[in-house]
């Protein structure tokens, strides 16, 4: 108790299918794995949930959806490993009830903070209530997963990441045009 713990996995995912008839040989088919079409990269999360066996669980199921780990049983070290920047986290996933510092209150900091407001931010529960999912999606959670929390939710994380980094980019783009073309004026 009490440590981080990191781990990875690149254990090959069951993938959606693409038959399509290539041009040279006409009604052949080739499969192709929609993974082929990404790019290799493997995305960090921190994982922050008080319960033990919960936070193995939940860890083992994101290892096998080919994501690096790093879980915590509490809101405090979770706050301290990102404030220490050696695990490169692009994603949280975290409980909303925990001890020290509550889900609630970590996705308060991560908003308010220059660097880690861009770091989409999961929350889950096993309540579902309507109160509570709205203020967390209010605070700016990306998402909100009720418990127990299954593989193919877990398997789609990675767009959060990747919509946060778009839209990111775009206004930077769309910044840097504007103050350019101001800049001319």
């Amino acid at each position: 108790m009490g440590e981080v713990v990191v781990s990875s996995s690149s254990e090959e995912e069951e993938g959606m299918v693409v038959e399509f008839e290539t041009e040279k040989d006409i009604g052949s088919s080739e499969v192709v794995r929609w993974e082929e079409f990404l790019p290799r990269m493997v995305l960090s999360v921190l994982l922050v949930e008080a319960d033990d066996s919960t936070r193995q669980i939940i860890a083992a199921l994101l290892r096998k959806c080919s994501y690096r780990v790093a879980a915590v049983p509490d809101g405090l070290m979770a706050w301290e490993t990102l404030k220490d920047g050696h695990h490169n986290i692009d994603l949280i996933l975290t409980e909303v009830e925990l001890p020290s510092i509550s889900g609630y209150a970590l996705l308060t900091l991560v908003m308010e903070h220059d660097v880690y407001k861009n770091i989409p931010v999961i929350m889950m529960s096993s309540h579902d209530s309507i109160s509570m999912v709205l203020n967390c999606l209010l605070k700016g959670a990306a998402d909100f997963l009720i418990k127990p929390v299954r593989k193919n939710e877990l398997r789609n994380l990675w767009q959060h990441v990747w919509k946060r980094q778009t839209v990111c980019f775009t206004f930077k783009l769309v910044l840097f045009i504007f103050l350019g073309l101001f800049s001319y004026i």
